[in-house]
């Protein structure tokens, strides 16, 4: 097996990852970071968990010192040399928290942006020189528009979440960001690729090669998984039945397609006697920051979220996935089976399925024995995704309504 010595990188990013604990490279992160450190422009492919952060973060944090070392630092507040895009806040959060971890020797000053962010907080943020910059497209876009960004001396961008970024209707924003990071090389990085996505990428100025892993689209070998089916109206109490017969000890994710319907699924297991943490795009980014760090820290026997945490949240220890409702489209599955059976771990996942979810079950099947998923569906409409700034609204008008004062009763 190569070591990173082997892949080209340098000592004292070697020595940083040793720290963390990664002595051996990944089968994407030996595809990936020789292609990076070579300049080549590429879409890494890979399973949830397999550690892509590291595939395109060590190269990046190697290229901009090399860049650092030739022309000096970057001496002008506001104007990295290195952009990261990804798709949620807690992703940003996630994400600095490892570009910062491998980069300190190498002394590469990481900020983040993203949605739902004080003005001030972000302005204090921008007004002094750093390297790299991670964000959320949306708000980047919008720092943008403001001049409180200057992407023009961008060297490289990073687009992870891939397959949600360049998803219809979600577009314009990364567009926007990489329009304005003209003289900058585009590294793509996903743990899926839908079909249309891959044409999209066809058809830039210059088309990426597709570094497929060897676990892309598939379902770890660790994790076997349960389909159970059921009617609609059994949802609850089959999954309280089968939490009470898998052990109070262990830990895990239950998925649903809905905010509405987690909220409806986490009091519904609580009444069961199953302590739920729930976490979704409708509550403000403080709220579901704070709402993770409770499940971390071991309140709650369950997470009962929505795709918000299918997408990379570091979440360790979970014994199981539940999904209370299938996917509405494949690649989603892939995301949600990645919660567990990360590294090597093992791990179950248990499916409640009706019979709506027939166009969904063969390919969970065939995922489950060891085959590849079909990519090809057509994505869905981004018309059913809200906005970060949509949740912060609802959240608000939710609190409101709730400390509203009762109202009166007039009888006639």
């Amino acid at each position: 097996m190569s070591t990173f010595a082997d892949l080209g990188v340098a000592e004292e990013l070697v020595v940083a990852l040793e720290a963390l604990g990664i002595r051996s490279p990944s089968p994407v992160q030996r595809l990936a970071i020789p292609a990076f450190l070579a300049g080549k422009p590429a879409v890494a492919v890979a399973r949830t968990g397999s550690g892509k952060t590291f595939a395109f973060g060590v190269p990046l944090v190697q290229r901009l010192r090399a860049v650092e070392a030739s022309e000096g630092a970057v001496s002008v507040a506001g104007r990295p040399r290195g952009v990261v895009l990804t798709s949620t806040r807690e992703l940003v959060v996630q994400t600095t928290r490892v570009l910062k971890g491998i980069s300190h020797g190498a002394r590469q000053r990481v900020r983040m942006v993203s949605g739902g962010e004080l003005p001030g907080e972000t302005k204090r943020r921008l007004a002094e020189p750093f390297d790299i910059l991670v964000a959320n497209p949306p708000r980047l876009a919008a720092l943008l528009k403001q001049g409180l960004v200057d992407l023009s001396d961008v060297r490289i961008a990073v687009v992870d979440e891939v397959d949600t970024l360049l998803a219809p209707g979600q577009r314009p924003p990364v567009e926007a960001v990489l329009a304005a990071s003209r003289q900058a090389e585009l590294w793509w990085v996903s743990a899926t690729l839908p079909e249309p996505i891959r044409h999209w990428l066809s058809t830039r100025p210059v088309p990426p090669a597709v570094l497929w892993s060897k676990d892309a689209h598939t379902a770890p070998d660790t994790v076997t998984t349960r389909n159970i089916p059921i009617k609609p109206a059994q949802r609850a109490d089959a999954a309280s039945d089968l939490l009470t017969s898998i052990g109070d000890k262990a830990r895990g994710i239950v998925f649903c397609n809905r905010r509405e319907t987690a909220d409806a699924a986490g009091a519904a297991l609580a009444e069961r006697g199953h302590a739920a943490v729930i976490v979704h795009g409708g509550l403000l980014p403080r709220e579901r920051k704070a709402a993770l760090e409770r499940f971390r820290e071991g309140e709650g026997r369950v997470l009962v979220t929505t795709e918000l945490a299918g997408r990379g949240l570091d979440l360790v220890d979970l014994a199981f996935v539940l999904n209370w409702e299938l996917p509405e489209r494949a690649s989603d599955y892939v995301h949600r089976v990645g919660r567990v059976g990360r590294m090597g771990r093992k791990g179950k996942v248990f499916n409640l399925v009706t019979d709506r979810d027939r166009h969904l079950i063969g390919q969970v099947e065939r995922l489950a024995a060891g085959g590849t998923l079909d990519t090809g569906e057509p994505l869905r409409s981004a018309r059913t995704r809200k906005t970060t700034a949509q949740g912060a609204r609802e959240a608000t008008a939710r609190r409101k309504k709730s400390s509203a004062p009762p109202a009166k009763q007039f009888k006639g």
